[in-house]
């Protein structure tokens, strides 16, 4: 059986600020918008809103631009208001080439204390010397 391992739903009050220029670009300087990236990252799941402590089936894909499979390591943790809260399967790292999905039976089972809770589940994917980070949002009832 598969849960959210370490899901302490810790809320916490940041009061990171920055002191970065509020000046703007000096005039004449070209920018280039970022080049989007070769690999595509996607998450699939019935539901935003899975039933406590019942099976919740999720699927990763990882393509190329051309749409074909690649090659791929996996690691999935929870999020809350953009924090890391817990970890999936203990934070295991899956080597997964184009689809991961759960075996059935082990599926993700999300905690009763998770209900009501607006959270994320973040697939941390690396292929091609790139790292990339896709969230689906999560409120458990």
């Amino acid at each position: 059986m598969r849960r959210v391992m370490a899901l302490a739903l810790v809320l916490l009050a940041a009061g990171c600020g920055s002191h970065a220029s509020k000046q703007g670009a000096t005039a004449g300087v070209a920018t280039n918008a970022p080049e989007p990236s070769p690999i595509r990252v996607t998450i699939a799941a019935q539901t935003h809103h899975p039933r406590v402590n019942a099976p919740w089936p999720v699927t990763v894909r990882v393509r190329n631009a051309a749409r074909q499979p690649v090659r791929a390591t996996l690691t999935m943790r929870i999020l809350l208001g953009g924090s890391p809260v817990g970890k999936v399967d203990n934070g295991r790292i899956y080597h997964v080439i184009g689809t991961w999905r759960e075996k059935k039976g082990q599926e993700i089972k999300w905690p009763t204390a998770s209900r009501g809770q607006p959270l994320r589940f973040q697939a941390i994917v690396t292929a091609q010397h790139m790292t990339l980070k896709r969230t689906w949002a999560v409120t458990p009832r």
